[in-house]
């Protein structure tokens, strides 16, 4: 599913990226809501019909922390407030953020969520030199010790933006690799979490311009 450019305020690829994680797992979602999303118990969270909440970032969050009482449920179930799971507000504040993309698709040629063309051209810079990517996927990012990262062929990273930034925050441990080539954290640089963003953006725009 391709995703909006741009996030609510307050929001981060990584808060997403964390809900998609709770709502799927931890806070047990996916028992009202379905694992898709697509509703069970619960409505439907993937179109634009809202029933309770709206359908902005804030009103979702709220929703969530307060729930919805039986006597004001269009479906006539209710949902205790968090979903009856004991989550933080950090984890409230990410479920929230990943149920507002799920409603919100763009056109299939849009950047994915939270990036910009501003970032991919940062990230080019951070590959070609700080992040010292070239060292390991090439000058082009065909591949040296590293894999290719111009096809559709992903080894790690399955090729979402937000998996490409997973990666390239943890790096890829040896017990992981498929390739038997281990990637440090970062990969072994001392990138900031902005420059991370960047360079996972650059390399999502590589496999995108190369037609795949």
């Amino acid at each position: 599913m391709a995703l909006p450019e741009q996030l609510p305020p307050g929001v981060t690829p990584m808060m997403v990226e964390l809900g998609r994680g709770v709502f799927n797992g931890t806070g047990g979602c996916i028992t009202c809501h379905g694992p898709g999303a697509g509703g069970a118990l619960g409505p439907d969270l993937t179109d634009e019909d809202w029933w309770h909440a709206k359908g902005s970032y804030l009103a979702i969050m709220n929703r969530i922390l307060e729930g919805v009482p039986r006597e004001e449920s269009a479906t006539g179930t209710d949902m205790p407030p968090r979903g009856g799971a004991p989550l933080n507000e950090e984890q409230v504040q990410a479920v929230a953020a990943y149920v507002w993309t799920l409603s919100h698709p763009e056109s299939a040629d849009s950047l994915p969520l939270g990036v910009t063309r501003d970032l991919v051209v940062e990230g080019d810079l951070v590959f070609h030199g700080i992040g010292g990517c070239v060292t390991c996927h090439g000058e082009d990012a065909t591949g040296v010790i590293g894999p290719n990262l111009t096809d559709d062929q992903w080894l790690h990273a399955k090729g979402s933006y937000l998996a490409i930034v997973q990666t390239v925050l943890t790096g890829v441990p040896h017990e992981q690799s498929k390739s038997g080539v281990i990637m440090p954290p970062r990969g072994g640089s001392e990138i900031s979490d902005q420059q991370v963003y960047q360079v996972a953006a650059y390399v999502w725009a590589l496999s995108q311009q190369a037609g795949h």
